[in-house]
């Protein structure tokens, strides 16, 4: 199998930086890489690592190693004590389901949005807060949704008698997550139950999915009749429910707080090169890390972005090689992983892929 020059280079960076042994690079290596036909991209969803807060204390208690699982879904670490962190969504549902199936916790999203507190959505609890009603406060966080977890979706499917708040995952790859899908319904459910100071009882909670082995934990966690199979994901509750008032409520300060997320939605606050590195981090292992796709993916031209970038003495191409040296370092911290799955984790195909081509200008 032949390796890419390029996936040396960084890992010969990201060794030197810990004081192994640089590799070398021998002759027949090529410096080749896939050559991807692209018809359409979908954009990829990005969430906060607050999505995973409490993550590393269930996976020891189920028996995994959160640092191993973590790295095999190719996440940066950081995102487990940097809540701000922002990783791809399709990564955290491939991190969820896999720490499902190794650990045999079929409910292993339940658990870990059983922790979950109103405080973890950070300024947008505030928001809902200080809505005058739960209609009110789940419009808002159906609208607001994207600032915390851009992965998630809420909609509001008002049919007569009965509400239906629809959940969804924004996968770029079409699968259906049961855990990402679980989590977020549960976490919806909880948000409400705590601004209505536990006096809100849905009709019943809809999956696609099939029915667990065992229903404890989903009994305890969701407490409503759960029905699976069924033909959408969502919390089904009487319309009239929603008209309940949030005791306390100050409309005029979430009015204002209202405006400095609208605010966010526009105009992220994020310098040019940090917004590059938190693409680049995300894009990095699907081996589709381009200087075209980050521009796509922050909705501009490439000359545009690298003239922004060229103020402070970067450019896009930089900022690539820069953070994949960094990814590359803390995959190799402690020998848990391969060459080659280093190699695949920084978005390296294998050999006979890489001879396929370098025409898209893939970094």
């Amino acid at each position: 199998m032949e390796v890419p020059l390029q996936m040396c280079a960084a890992i010969s960076i990201a060794l030197a930086s810990l004081d192994f042994p640089a590799l070398s690079c021998s002759p027949t290596w090529t410096s080749t890489m896939p050559q991807v036909a692209v018809i359409h991209k979908r954009r990829i969803s990005l969430t906060r690592g607050a999505t995973l807060a409490g993550y590393e204390i269930l996976a020891r208690s189920v028996g995994l190693d959160p640092m191993r699982m973590v790295k095999e879904a190719g996440l940066p670490l950081e995102l487990l004590a940097n809540p701000d962190t922002l990783v791809s969504v399709d990564s955290v549902a491939k991190l969820l389901e896999e720490s499902a199936r190794r650990s045999n916790q079929e409910a292993f999203g339940l658990l870990l949005a059983e922790g979950r507190r109103l405080s973890n959505l950070g300024v947008l609890a505030a928001v809902v807060r200080e809505e005058p009603t739960l209609r009110a406060a789940l419009e808002s966080l159906a609208r607001y949704m994207c600032l915390q977890n851009g992965g998630l979706g809420l909609n509001l499917d008002n049919m007569g008698e009965f509400t239906l708040i629809r959940v969804k995952l924004q996968l770029r790859k079409p699968a259906h997550s049961r855990q990402g899908i679980e989590m977020g319904a549960a976490i919806t459910l909880r948000t409400l139950r705590a601004l209505a100071r536990e006096n809100f009882d849905p009709v019943s909670i809809c999956f696609c999915h099939g029915r667990p082995s065992s229903l404890e934990v989903h009994n305890r966690v969701l407490g409503a009749r759960i029905d699976f199979t069924h033909s959408f994901d969502a919390i089904v509750c009487r319309s009239r429910a929603l008209d309940l008032p949030i005791e306390s409520a100050d409309p005029e300060l979430g009015a204002a707080l209202k405006r400095r997320l609208d605010q966010q939605l526009i105009e992220p606050g994020d310098k040019p090169r940090d917004r590059v590195r938190q693409i680049v981090r995300v894009l990095i292992p699907s081996g589709e890390c381009s200087v075209e796709r980050v521009a796509q993916q922050l909705g501009t031209h490439r000359r545009t972005l690298n003239r922004q970038l060229a103020y402070a003495g970067e450019s896009v191409s930089t900022l690539i090689d820069d953070v994949r040296a960094e990814m590359a370092e803390t995959y190799l911290v402690g020998g848990v992983l391969t060459l080659y799955q280093v190699g695949d984790l920084l978005g390296f195909a294998s050999g006979a892929e890489s001879r396929a081509g370098s025409a898209d200008g893939t970094a």
